[in-house]
């Protein structure tokens, strides 16, 4: 076989590959949280004599990520649109993200908006559960030659799952997405670097959004909640953000 005849049949095999590639990339879920009733509220154990005095909820995160934690998953997450460009502090925007996995790794994310599902029949019992949280963030300007700030203050959404209960995970193979509907709370930073910038006249002007996956353990008494929060340290990437005004209000 001659060295051009290779070529072209390598060619052709590339192409086709590629086609397959492409012919496989879909939409594989979709949920909108902004007609579903988050199902959140989680059932308590009664009240007994020696339960105790504990009141009130506590919240462990056992480290948080950092470019030198990530695992090998690599996740597009995409703030495809907003239901308007303008805004004031305290609107609850109505978004719609999709993730993407551009890994050839296949990831398993949450995919329940019902928390309670989860929840074993014996509600003293400890249980743990994957929580996969969209938010929405906004940013803007520093300066003409110092970059750009943002901040996690646009609001968040939340997606529920466990390996033993069905339907509630769904497992992407490379080039498949979901895509959420969810609303926001647009809210400013109160202090801090960023607190100074919007005061001295920095403007907010686009949106984006993350996402972060964890292993949550959770154990309820009748009157406190205490929780573990493990994070899956995703490699992440965002789409171009969407552009917007959100004016700080006036003094």
């Amino acid at each position: 076989m001659s060295p051009l005849v290779v070529r072209r049949l390598t060619f052709i095999v590339a192409v086709a590959a590629a086609a397959v590639i492409h012919c496989w990339a879909q939409e594989v879920g979709f949920v909108d949280l902004t007609k579903v009733g988050a199902g959140t509220d989680l059932r308590r154990p009664p009240s007994t004599p020696n339960a105790g005095a504990a009141r009130g909820s506590t919240e462990k995160t056992d480290r948080p990520c950092s470019p030198s934690t990530r695992g090998p998953d690599s996740l597009l997450t995409t703030l495809v649109s907003l239901d308007r460009t303008y805004y004031q502090v305290g609107d609850q925007p109505r978004f719609e993200v999709t993730l993407e996995n551009v890994d050839s790794v296949p990831l398993g994310l949450p995919f329940s908006p019902h928390l309670a599902d989860l929840q074993p029949q014996d509600p003293a019992q400890k249980f743990t559960y994957s929580e996969l949280q969209v938010v929405l963030w906004i940013g803007g300007k520093k300066t003409a030659d110092k970059g750009w700030w943002s901040a996690n203050t646009g609001g968040a959404v939340s997606l529920y799952g466990a390996e033993d209960h069905a339907h509630s995970m769904l497992t992407l193979d490379q080039g498949e997405w979901i895509r959420i509907i969810g609303e926001g709370k647009l809210t400013l930073p109160t202090d801090g670097p960023i607190f100074e910038l919007i005061r001295s006249g920095s403007v907010v002007d686009h949106a984006f959004a993350k996402v972060s996956l964890s292993r949550v353990e959770t154990l309820l008494t009748a009157t406190a909640t205490a929780k573990v929060r493990h994070n899956v340290c995703l490699q992440q990437a965002q789409s171009a953000a969407v552009p917007i005004s959100l004016p700080a209000p006036q003094p």
